[in-house]
């Protein structure tokens, strides 16, 4: 519980809490202080992989762009972020990319997967990228409850328009020793956000 600071300073607190001004009639207290972060996951991945014959007859799994996070509470928001370095063989330039959640023991899932109606996948996102040269995508903003404090797993899968095309990772498709053929690392992130001053709301 909160102390108040005694004098000469007996009073030192307990980890974790900070001393928090009480106004000037009164002594400072110390206080636990429920930050908006929970946990933070990062992973880096600077590897460089190719994914070939990935195509418009479903999305394919990129098996190393994830993140894995085991929340603290079931009641708490993950929030997704991270940079994607790409690019890819396709001629007709359209790529789709979304999130996909795995729990231990449990189950899998599309993030959002309901948006999509018969023909049209629901996608996290889209963006073109041709042999054109390496694209860095911002992995931001997109929130997921998994209603659960076992391990998960967040991972992308990519959809093409065309057929037979391939993604290439952290690097271009020619990666010749040129400054137009840059290569780059790839940044996945989970943050556990504190649902005791988180506001979610979900409308249609």
């Amino acid at each position: 519980s909160a102390g108040q600071l005694g004098i000469g300073g007996a009073n030192y607190g307990t980890s974790g809490q900070v001393l928090q001004s009480q106004g000037s009639s009164s002594a400072p207290q110390w206080a636990t202080i429920s930050g908006g972060v929970a946990k933070v996951a990062v992973r880096r991945y600077y590897g460089f992989v190719q994914y070939s014959s990935i195509g418009n007859a479903g999305f394919t799994e990129i098996s190393e762009a994830y993140v894995d996070i085991t929340p603290t509470s079931s009641s708490n928001y993950i929030k997704l972020g991270g940079l994607f370095c790409w690019e890819g063989s396709d001629t007709e330039d359209q790529y789709s990319f979304r999130w996909k959640r795995v729990i231990t023991g449990g189950s899998t899932t599309s993030i959002d997967a309901t948006q999509g109606a018969g023909n049209r996948p629901a996608v996290t996102y889209k963006t073109e990228g041709g042999a054109g040269g390496l694209i860095c995508m911002q992995l931001s903003n997109i929130y997921d409850l998994p209603a659960t404090t076992s391990s998960v797993r967040y991972y992308l899968e990519v959809f093409c328009d065309g057929a037979n095309q391939t993604l290439y990772v952290n690097r271009t498709h020619a990666d010749a020793n040129d400054p137009r053929d840059e290569r780059g690392a790839s940044y996945f992130s989970a943050e556990e956000m504190n649902n005791s001053i988180f506001t979610y709301t979900n409308d249609t």
